[in-house]
């Protein structure tokens, strides 16, 4: 049975088997921060949209809107979440739905080797043109035409479980286009070459104008900043994320999440770090108080 789960102001839906509230229970700051980064932005850009790549249920679009509202183009090509995405969608208002998954126009997903478990999904494995469950990816330029309103967007996040790195490479015309602010999920344990991926998504991003990124674990913790000026610190990440997963026995952090700011938004990046740098105090201090 579906099961009821509050995100800032939205009563939404999640299947039975969705570990949202269970992560959200035991790490209180688990898939949080993208709600006052938005804040943040929309203060700046108040009349652009922001573009949800991998909405799942429409859990990250709540919680943007609880902070802003603004519309937000989901997009989203598993149908195990779709039919969430649509009943939540009509609770949080303001949301338009692409049924699709992101990539290089052409390519093809073969369902029968999408992984999907525990309110996640991977089409990693699944570029096939073989077989008879298959759809279409969609370049995001090709959605944006399809979408116009979404051609000032602001904020693209990306959650696609090991697929970031790949739509980054193959939308970077778009994004050296609108210059967004991007918060993405930096996952190398997907594939064997998840780490040069990784590196040659990053370099892509610094070629195209990104000069400053904010980097969190996967609880959601701030952990550093780092300029256009700190490539090589990337690899150090690297090489931290690989001993973690592979390494050293019991996984400690799985995956990063990185905020990238173009350089038109320096000052985005500035005001970011400053309330991160601030915030784990207040809220440590808060606790203790109460």
């Amino acid at each position: 049975m579906p099961k009821e789960y509050i995100i800032g102001r939205h009563q939404l839906l999640l299947p039975d088997d969705h570990q949202l509230d269970q992560y959200q229970a035991r790490w209180h700051r688990y898939d949080t921060a993208l709600g006052y980064i938005a804040q943040v932005i929309f203060q700046k850009y108040p009349q652009a949209s922001a573009i949800d790549i991998g909405a799942n249920v429409g859990d990250s679009s709540a919680l943007i809107q609880t902070y802003q509202d603004v519309p937000i183009l989901c997009i989203e090509g598993n149908p195990e979440f779709l039919e969430f995405l649509y009943y939540n969608a009509s609770i949080v208002g303001n949301l338009e739905i692409e049924e699709s998954f992101i990539g290089a126009d052409g390519e093809v997903v073969n369902f029968d080797y999408m992984q999907s478990q525990n309110g996640t999904a991977s089409i990693v494995n699944a570029i096939d043109s073989d077989g008879l469950f298959l759809t279409e990816l969609k370049s995001l330029d090709r959605v944006l035409q399809e979408h116009p309103s979404f051609q000032t967007a602001k904020l693209l996040k990306i959650d696609t479980d090991g697929f970031d790195f790949s739509i980054i490479q193959k939308s970077i015309s778009v994004l050296s286009s609108l210059q967004p602010v991007i918060y993405f999920e930096y996952d190398i344990s997907f594939t064997p070459d998840a780490r040069e991926e990784s590196l040659k998504a990053l370099k892509s991003l610094l070629d195209c104008g990104y000069k400053n990124f904010i980097v969190y674990d996967n609880y959601g913790n701030y952990l550093l900043s780092l300029s256009s000026q700190d490539y090589d610190k990337f690899i150090d990440l690297n090489t931290y994320l690989f001993s973690n997963r592979f390494a050293s026995g019991i996984t400690a952090v799985y995956y990063l999440d990185i905020c990238a700011f173009a350089e038109a938004d320096t000052d985005l990046f500035e005001k970011i770090r400053q309330m991160e740098r601030q915030l784990t105090i207040k809220q440590v201090d808060s606790e203790e108080a109460v």
